[in-house]
């Protein structure tokens, strides 16, 4: 029900908020219009005019202490939020004093609840549509390419860039490259003289390469590298490679040739690193590549210090093959992993060759098998072992990663 004493006691307020507290009720009006209807009935119903008594310039509201008067020029600080960045889709948010919210609640609970629109809505809405009208982007509620936070008291717009996400397959050839970037601990990546000044232990890494060029032509913030696990750092990533996300935040150019950039990073680190199979994904791709799994085929060279025949070297292999091992977490990474003990299932280990002490091995295994510690039973704590075995030590030289075989994943369940 209209009650003008009601009115009076928020007075004066402009036709934008009068009209907003009846904002889901009927359809085909804008606020305005609709506080002018609502005028034209108080008037109707006292009989006088009232428009002096009630009403002020959008500037002079008392309710939303002007802001609505402020649309063309919140629009105008996104617009130039936006002038670095190309965007095509875009969302506006708001941020609004307390105490202006928490009067137009009062003044809107005078006409009952759920009839009023937000002060908020109004103002989102309008400015995205005068956003939409100067620079012709779509506005976009669900996963836009930018979102736009305007603080109404300070005139300050927080901009939030959607990330892009860019899948692919990595070879990695250069032994001395971690997967990602490795901070110095010594300076936790400010730069001392233990690393040169880099904050890096390691200069390069698969990520540092890789995404150098991406970071330049999108003039990106920040890379972050997604991998489907990783190798050691001396390990070799082979065959089809190991799939990754680039993810680049707040990139101002998003409008990237994929295949030209790839090519850049092959080219240039041929030889190191290459990149392959590069196609957008949406974010959703990350949590999915963290949490698949598969078997992997491995080559490695051991070292085998005592002397056996290769007869027995077959036969420990044959042993191995098919039987689920248990490993406690290897002495070389249990400052940083959980001492657990895990089984795993070891599918084959083949013999290629054995010659002068060196055998070279392909072994197929489950997921999270420690290579190295298989072969070397890592003092007892991987039960059975190569190693075990053939009652000999045996220390891998080198690895290779030749497979991943993702046409056969496995559901993770660590």
């Amino acid at each position: 029900m209209l009650e003008l004493n009601k009115i009076e006691e928020f007075a004066p307020l402009c036709l934008s908020c009068l009209g907003r507290a009846f904002g889901k009720v009927g359809f085909g009006l804008d606020n305005r219009e609709r506080g002018l209807e609502i005028l034209n009935q108080l008037e109707i119903k006292e009989g006088s005019n009232l428009q002096e008594r009630l009403i002020a310039q959008e500037i002079d509201c008392s309710l939303c202490d002007g802001l609505i008067s402020e649309i063309s020029n919140f629009r105008d600080l996104v617009i130039d939020s936006f002038s670095d960045f190309s965007i095509s889709s875009f969302k506006i948010g708001t941020v609004v004093d307390k105490d202006i919210l928490s009067r137009e609640i009062e003044f809107q609970l005078q006409f009952g609840e759920n009839t009023g629109e937000a002060l908020k809505s109004q103002l989102n809405r309008e400015i995205g549509i005068s956003v939409y009208k100067k620079l012709g982007i779509e506005a976009k509620m669900d996963n836009p390419d930018a979102v736009a936070i305007i603080d109404t008291g300070y005139d300050i717009v927080n901009l939030e860039i959607k990330s892009l996400f860019i899948e692919g397959n990595y070879n990695k050839y250069d032994r001395t490259v971690p997967q990602t970037r490795w901070p110095c601990h010594s300076c936790r990546g400010v730069g001392c003289a233990k690393c040169n000044n880099t904050g890096q232990l390691y200069p390069d890494s698969v990520q540092s390469l890789i995404a150098h060029p991406f970071t330049i032509e999108s003039s990106c913030s920040e890379d972050l590298f997604h991998g489907m696990g990783r190798e050691d750092i001396d390990a070799a990533m082979l065959g089809d490679g190991r799939p990754f996300v680039l993810e680049l935040r707040m990139p101002k150019n998003r409008d990237l040739d994929l295949q030209k950039i790839g090519k850049k990073v092959n080219v240039d680190n041929k030889d190191r690193v290459q990149a392959s199979e590069l196609k957008f994904v949406p974010r959703s791709r990350v949590a999915e590549l963290k949490n698949t799994v598969c078997d992997k085929t491995y080559r490695v060279d051991v070292s085998i210090s005592d002397k056996i025949s290769i007869e027995s070297l077959k036969k420990g292999a044959q042993r191995l093959t098919s039987t689920v091992i248990e490993q406690r977490t290897p002495t070389r990474v249990s400052h940083r992993r959980a001492d657990l003990v895990r089984p795993r299932l070891v599918n084959s280990v083949d013999v290629v060759s054995f010659v002068d002490g060196m055998a070279e091995l392909v072994i197929r295994a489950q997921h999270g098998t420690y290579i190295r510690e298989l072969v070397s039973g890592d003092d007892g704590r991987t039960v059975p072992s190569l190693a075990s075995l053939i009652d000999a030590k045996c220390k891998v030289e080198v690895l290779d990663v030749l497979n991943l075989h993702l046409q056969e994943k496995e559901e993770k369940n660590d």
